[in-house]
């Protein structure tokens, strides 16, 4: 799930691809907030609205190119964040609260024990009031939804122009917000000033593949920025929260006291941040997109930035992939490297259909097999914009061992000449179900007519804990036929596939350099 433009393919694919992810992880962690409990909820709802803020600043890189489109979407996104405002601005109260009482080496901090009680209490009682059907969950995730179907209606079209308007609105926004805020530093002024700083964030993350060595340590810049702005506009929320009912938090004097203190960390905070500031606003705002656009363009034309250095340090870079790829076994006992799945056989379209749902847009995906041997298989997939992939995978059933590693396009068509008529193709949908995601496979060619569901497990437990949907038809984890090698190999052909399980066959591909993986 990369947060990134990959700078070689189509824009507007790229957007979708981002856009997408990030609100179908949201309305995942929605439908999974309900039955949580305690910090589970508080991480949960964390995690929503920093997809949210994610997809805004996604949305405003491209906000002048889709034109009015953009408002609805941008208001959906924004008011399905809001809803979940009164849960996250309780412990974030909290959690402020703390650091300030932390930073403080003084035994006043001892007096603000009242106060602490007093807001925990809040943030309690603002988690436990999520319930089952809790409208402000119903409400955010039917946003969302509409969001996804506004996306749909999207034209972008290729070429950096279709980005330089929305980097140049943010980075003018931001230059503006410095200046405003070091001339006259009000609670409203620094807060404007961080929301400008946040997008720009986002959206410098999305161009890094651009230029990597530069753009990345400036995205990290970006973001201690926005957490020192963050934490400044916490501790004003706080100044106003205890000034509005001191009474609430026990004794005044130790009310009076915190909020001196929070004042006192605010005025270090922006210290910091205009000086980093005057740093990462120092270009004209012109000067500043022209300077992207370079990287970018670069980039179309000379390829990505490789690894550089030394002969040795060169040298030393390589040895890990060589390593992983003359010793593979040794990567296994990493318990990542365990793929736990279920599969099961759908009869046709109609029981697809029964669920009720969109599938919404797929992944088209085509796999080639470049070796199948006793129980191990090595591939390579296509997954279109979400990039290709080479993997080994051992074993049978419903626990099996998987390597996989990110290789370039370059890299995949080499390997895709060898996999000759070892490969399927199909379209893969990912559908939400209680705490898990639905990979619905699509066959296609040759496989048309053929639907496979597939159900990935953290744990063996929770493997034998799942109780399928009504929809779904036969299990067939354990069935060779259906295994993604054999349908490449041998079809539906039962008999084929049954006479491959049986008997040893020789690897016919053997790796040289040409695949070697980063």
């Amino acid at each position: 799930m990369a947060y990134a433009l990959a700078p070689s393919r189509s824009i507007e694919q790229e957007i979708r691809r981002i856009a997408l992810e990030r609100l179908d992880d949201a309305i995942h962690r929605l439908d999974r907030l309900e039955g949580a409990s305690g910090s589970e909820i508080e991480d949960s709802v964390h995690e929503v609205r920093k997809r949210c803020k994610e997809t805004r600043g996604l949305a405003r890189l491209v906000k002048p190119t889709v034109g009015p489109a953009f408002r609805g979407f941008d208001c959906a996104v924004r008011d399905a964040a809001a809803e979940l405002s009164s849960i996250r601005d309780a412990h974030a109260l909290l959690a402020t609260f703390d650091d300030l009482r932390d930073a403080q080496t003084t035994p006043s901090a001892v007096e603000l024990d009242d106060i602490r009680v007093s807001q925990a209490a809040i943030a309690d009682d603002a988690t436990s009031q999520i319930r089952h059907g809790d409208p402000r969950l119903v409400k955010a995730k039917t946003l969302l939804v509409e969001a996804e179907q506004q996306l749909a209606r999207w034209s972008i079209p290729s070429g950096f122009g279709s980005l330089a308007g929305g980097l140049k609105s943010t980075y003018r926004s931001g230059r503006r917000g410095f200046q405003r805020a070091q001339h006259k530093p009000t609670d409203r002024r620094m807060h404007e000033w961080r929301k400008a700083v946040k997008y720009l964030c986002y959206q410098i993350r999305l161009l890094e593949e651009a230029a990597p060595s530069v753009l990345q340590p400036m995205a990290e810049s970006l973001d201690d920025l926005a957490d020192a702005l963050g934490d400044d506009h916490d501790l004003a929320v706080l100044i106003d929260h205890l000034k509005a009912d001191p009474d609430k938090f026990g004794d005044r004097k130790a009310v009076k006291q915190a909020r001196r203190l929070a004042r006192k960390q605010q005025r270090d905070l922006r210290a910091r941040a205009f000086r980093l500031g005057a740093t990462l606003y120092a270009e004209r705002t012109a000067t500043f997109v022209d300077r992207i656009e370079t990287y970018w363009t670069i980039t179309l034309r000379h390829g990505p930035e490789l690894p550089t250095g030394g002969i040795a340090d060169l040298a030393d870079r390589r040895q890990p992939r060589r390593d992983a790829q003359l010793a593979p076994a040794e990567a296994t006992t990493s318990d990542t490297t365990v793929e736990r799945e279920r599969k099961y056989l759908i009869a046709s379209s109609t029981d697809v259909a029964s669920i009720g749902a969109e599938l919404g847009e797929g992944t088209e995906l085509r796999q080639g097999y470049l070796a199948i041997d006793n129980g191990v298989s090595v591939r390579v997939r296509d997954a279109g914009t979400r990039g290709c992939t080479l993997t080994i995978k051992s074993g049978r059933g419903a626990v099996r061992t998987e390597l996989e590693w990110t290789i370039d396009r370059a890299l995949f068509d080499e390997a895709w000449a060898l996999t000759g008529a070892r490969r399927i193709a199909k379209t893969r949908y990912r559908i939400p179900f209680e705490d898990h995601v639905i990979e619905l496979d699509v066959f296609a060619e040759a496989l048309s007519g053929l639907i496979v569901a597939e159900v990935e497990f953290d744990s063996e437990e929770e493997m034998a804990a799942f109780d399928p949907p009504a929809w779904f038809g036969r299990d067939v984890t354990d069935d060779v036929t259906y295994t993604n090698s054999s349908l490449a190999m041998h079809g539906l052909d039962v008999e084929l596939a049954d006479a491959a399980e049986g008997q040893r066959t020789n690897v016919s591909v053997i790796f040289d350099e040409t695949l070697e993986v980063d």
